[in-house]
């Protein structure tokens, strides 16, 4: 009778754990703590995503904010199309009116758009009435704007009229005896010099200086000076009571101011 061959059994068998059982049923082989996984190229799956959007959120508001500049432009911005004018006068309680058709009773103000000429007229019991006008000019500061804000910006501005400056920035009316004096000194000049040109007229009319003015056209719209002193080729006009005191002419024409 053949003897049964018994089956041989395995050295050292494998020990099968219950997580090796799982998977194996499951078909998805264990990863290894070694073995980064191919899914997840984030330590923390939780904070760079997070992360990331807020860049891209930081990104489209600097490009917004940056559009809202370049069309709005910068004056626009920062100073709007009206310009506020103080207005005063001796003695206070004056009634004034603008070419708008505003009126209001000294001390007050007007807000008057930036890129248009306008006129003020003061009426006072007894008295002709005063006139100032008052002129639009670009800003000073208008082509460093341009460069910085760009050629979009400077046409906004342009349009608005954001570019432009109010020249005077302040009137003031003067109906006292000295008052009306300097008005009869302006009107009695430029009556006999019709030849005064644009905005030496003005200047004269609204007591400021004028590049180019002659010592006469000074007087006129300042009066004497107080002070004539020679400053070796000049000769200086001194006048105590304004900001720019000093007045440079040489042959007869203002040349400077300090």
């Amino acid at each position: 009778m053949a003897c049964e061959e018994k089956p041989k059994v395995p050295e050292n068998p494998k020990k099968t754990s219950p997580e090796d059982t799982q998977q194996v049923v499951s078909g998805e082989p264990q990863q290894t703590p070694s073995e980064p996984s191919q899914e997840t190229p984030f330590k923390d799956s939780g904070e760079a995503p997070l992360e990331e959007g807020c860049k891209i959120k930081k990104t489209i508001l600097t490009l917004l904010l940056c559009a809202f500049v370049f069309l709005t432009g910068c004056a626009t911005i920062t100073k709007g199309k009206y310009q506020n004018i103080p207005v005063t006068s001796e003695p206070p309680g004056v009634k004034v009116r603008s070419c708008t058709g505003v009126s209001l009773t000294t001390p007050g103000s007007f807000e008057l758009v930036r890129n248009h000429n306008h006129t003020l007229v003061a009426e006072y019991p007894g008295c002709e009435p005063q006139q100032k006008q008052l002129k639009h000019k670009l800003q000073g500061c208008f082509w460093r704007n341009f460069l910085i804000c760009g050629i979009i910006s400077g046409v906004v501005d342009l349009v608005s009229g954001a570019s432009d400056d109010l020249v005077p920035d302040k009137v003031h009316f003067d109906f006292t005896t000295t008052g009306l004096a300097i008005e009869s000194r302006k009107r009695s000049y430029l009556e006999s010099h019709p030849d005064t040109t644009d905005d030496v007229r003005f200047a004269i009319l609204s007591e400021l200086d004028e590049k180019g003015m002659t010592k006469d056209e000074l007087i006129a719209s300042f009066g004497e000076p107080p002070e004539i002193v020679e400053d070796g080729k000049y000769e200086v006009f001194i006048y105590d009571n304004r900001k720019h005191k000093s007045y440079y002419f040489r042959d007869g024409v203002l040349k400077k101011t300090q």
